[in-house]
């Protein structure tokens, strides 16, 4: 749904985020008990409250059948879910499902939203829902009152991954109602005057403070040219942002109440192994192309070293340096201008890295990352292409060296 477009969407998330029914760490395993509960809720909230609906007939509208409810099958009458069109096929957001459903003795429409203890699998495209979203509507209404364009709205809404994230991290349903508030807000300042499609007119929009400062982290005077002549300005902001951060980057998933050692040992583990085989594989073949100067162990040192300093000094213990193809090429490069012109290939090397090192010192002053927005895809596919060509030129060369000597025999 566009937010910037549709009038109705805004007048729905206004009416209905501050008073929708909220239940949180619900520990029902089974939909069903998770709808009764919520349907529980909604008619025992005294500002929804529904005397001539009964919730026992809604119960049993939600599903395609009125048995569904007394088998193991689950099949509910209407939904929405997220979905992501990739190259390979379409992907389903699993962790929320929004459950519409249109009653006759409705007299208003309800939102009722819960929060799961733990993910449950509810089957296909169904394996780890976490947020369910009831949405009650009557069952004569306007066309952009209907249980589906309110389902819409809210869906749109639950499709952003990083806001669910926040949304586990609340405790109280006021926190909850709280992050739902900020989330629109935070959408419908996508652009600081949107415009008003009913009137062909700008719509000035006021924000509280720290929505504007979410919103627009860089303000625009940052994103101009004339941030390279103001050296250390980046720096600056980056310290100031990830500074309150940086002790949480490192005990997030060790103490807390998300702590989760045995996800956080099976992580580590993985990572160990997808770390360790590129280097052992890049590394056995920078000790063939250097005849013995970089081997297989100074490799893994001096990867284990710099991906330390990396975490400890660049605020992201989460990005993970490797050794890569295009390294390995780099490194078969300078060897072979070190055997041209006689140079020692440990020290040249060295050099090469302490000018680099000043090159991004430099880079990180003057704010160069800002040119990273000119790169596209495109210029990321050509340098792949590029090192597949190489990899495929040195395996022929080898082929035919072999060829050569076996027929030389």
């Amino acid at each position: 749904m566009n937010f910037e477009e549709e009038v109705r969407a805004h007048r729905d998330l206004d009416g209905f985020l501050a008073r929708a029914s909220i239940i949180l760490d619900e520990t029902a395993p089974a939909l069903d008990d998770v709808l009764k509960r919520m349907l529980h809720h909604v008619g025992q909230d005294s500002h929804t409250a529904e005397p001539g609906c009964n919730f026992e007939e809604v119960m049993s509208m939600l599903f395609t059948d009125a048995g569904a409810q007394e088998i193991n099958v689950h099949l509910v009458s209407e939904t929405i879910q997220g979905v992501t069109a990739t190259a390979t096929g379409v992907q389903y957001q699993q962790s929320w499902l929004c459950i519409l459903c249109n009653v006759k003795s409705l007299q208003r429409r309800h939102v009722c939203i819960s929060r799961l203890e733990r993910p449950q699998n509810w089957g296909e495209n169904c394996c780890e829902v976490r947020y369910v979203i009831l949405i009650l509507a009557p069952l004569k209404t306007k066309s952009t009152k209907t249980a589906m364009e309110l389902g819409r709205t809210f869906g749109t809404l639950f499709s952003d991954i990083s806001f669910r994230q926040k949304l586990l991290e609340t405790k109280t349903q006021e926190e909850f109602k709280e992050a739902l508030v900020f989330q629109r807000h935070q959408i419908t300042a996508a652009n600081q005057q949107p415009s008003d499609p009913r009137y062909h007119k700008p719509l000035k929009v006021r924000l509280p403070t720290h929505v504007s400062e979410l919103a627009h982290p860089y303000p625009p005077s940052t994103r101009g040219c004339k941030d390279f002549f103001r050296p250390g300005r980046g720096i600056y902001k980056d310290l100031c942002r990830r500074l309150p951060l940086y002790s949480s980057d490192f005990t997030d998933g060790v103490v807390g109440s998300n702590k989760t050692v045995l996800k956080y040992v099976t992580t580590s583990l993985f990572l160990y192994i997808a770390i360790l085989l590129p280097a052992i594989a890049f590394g056995s073949l920078n000790d063939e192309r250097t005849r013995g100067e970089i081997d297989v162990q100074k490799t893994i040192i001096g990867q284990s070293i710099g991906g330390l300093i990396y975490s400890l000094f660049a605020g992201s213990p989460l990005v993970i340096p490797l050794t890569t193809a295009p390294l390995a090429i780099f490194i078969s490069v300078i060897r072979g201008i070190c055997d041209d012109y006689e140079l020692d290939f440990p020290a040249f090397y060295a050099c090469i890295g302490l000018w680099n090192s000043l090159f991004l010192i430099l880079g990180g002053i003057f704010n160069v990352s800002l040119l990273m927005k000119l790169f596209k895809r495109s210029t990321e596919e050509v340098i792949a292409l590029f090192i597949s060509i190489a990899f495929v030129v040195d395996a022929l060369k080898g082929t035919i060296k072999s060829k050569e000597e076996d027929n030389s025999i």
